[in-house]
């Protein structure tokens, strides 16, 4: 049994060489591997620091995520796929908790969601809390879908689904979860690290207003599904009543409205995310972080919100079609 590792790059050489190094130090004796590094046009050093770690180098310039990872599947030999981040490292025991699934042919998708680095900012630690799903309250269980920044997937049924869809600039990786029949295992042992979360509340809403474009477009797809209310239907209910909001703090601001009122509108407005932060958060309750899950679910919504209103959104949802990211 034979592992691809896919990791596509532009421009991250830094980034691209400490993953490079972290997987040679994980690797495990009894799983035959291959690296394959797909470079998107890189003017510095990726190129040179693949070849250093025997990588094999497809170039593959000018194309969106989705269609890089493609690239490196089309080059690829191994019977499994593992799609990695080039800012992400593996945990020295990466190899060691994929050797069952490697094994079992019925275990076709699996993966986990990366962890954050030990010296994370305020925003990286707060957003984890969110983005985690059931971490820690057990080891292994099933997921609707996992992040392409470690997910693996047998070769042969990542061919039969055409691999990730090439016109979408974001969702690339939720959408190929979505066709996929068989079920996905998470198992948090799988452990990856990311290095490239957003370290400041600026980072974060260009990141989350950039995430958003093809929400539409994956609902276009899919149809509605329970999983997509936050990044889509509850976006739109917050811009909404940010609005509203923007006008009852105009008739506060002219006496036409008593304070109470607008208080008690506030509060209505703000204790569900309050309350999603305090459940989002768990045990034990540090005040500061709460806080911190508070304030950067009001931002996700407002920047997902936005997103779906963006010219670019509007164009993919129309015509299907997506253009260059830099990754």
């Amino acid at each position: 049994m034979k592992l691809s590792i896919i990791i596509p790059v532009k421009d991250d050489e830094s980034r691209l060489r400490d993953c490079l190094q972290s997987i040679r130090l994980a690797a495990s004796a009894c799983i035959s591997y291959e690296v394959i590094v797909v470079d998107n046009g890189s003017v510095d050093d990726s190129v040179k620091t693949a070849i250093e770690f025997d990588a094999i180098v497809v170039v593959a310039p000018d194309l969106n995520v989705g269609a890089l990872r493609n690239a490196g599947a089309q080059r690829a030999s191994g019977d499994v796929l593992a799609f990695i981040d080039a800012d992400c490292t593996v945990d020295s025991g990466w190899f060691n908790s994929i050797a069952c699934y490697l094994e079992n042919p019925e275990a076709v998708c699996f993966g986990a969601p990366p962890v954050i680095p030990d010296d994370s900012t305020w925003v990286q630690e707060s957003w984890f809390q969110v983005r985690r799903k059931r971490f820690y309250q057990r080891a292994v269980f099933e997921v609707e879908w996992l992040e392409s920044m470690n997910l693996f997937i047998r070769r042969d049924a990542f061919l039969q689904l055409g691999g990730f869809d090439e016109t979408m600039v974001t969702c690339e990786d939720y959408d190929l979860c979505m066709r996929l029949d068989d079920s996905i295992t998470c198992d948090t042992r799988i452990m990856a690290i990311h290095h490239g979360e957003a370290e400041t509340v600026a980072e974060f809403y260009r990141k989350e207003r950039w995430r958003g474009v093809s929400n539409l477009q994956s609902l276009k797809k899919h149809g509605f599904n329970l999983s997509e209310l936050p990044s889509v239907l509850f976006p739109l209910v917050y811009l909404l009543i940010c609005l509203i909001g923007a006008v009852a703090s105009l008739m506060l601001i002219t006496g036409s409205m008593p304070p109470v009122i607008w208080l008690l509108g506030f509060t209505l407005w703000q204790l569900p995310l309050l309350m999603l932060a305090l459940k989002k958060n768990g045990q034990p309750l540090p005040i500061r972080r709460v806080g911190g899950i508070w304030i950067l679910l009001n931002i996700y919504f407002f920047a997902r919100g936005l997103s779906l209103f963006s010219n670019a959104a509007w164009s993919r949802l129309q015509t299907g079609t997506g253009h260059v990211v830099a990754i």
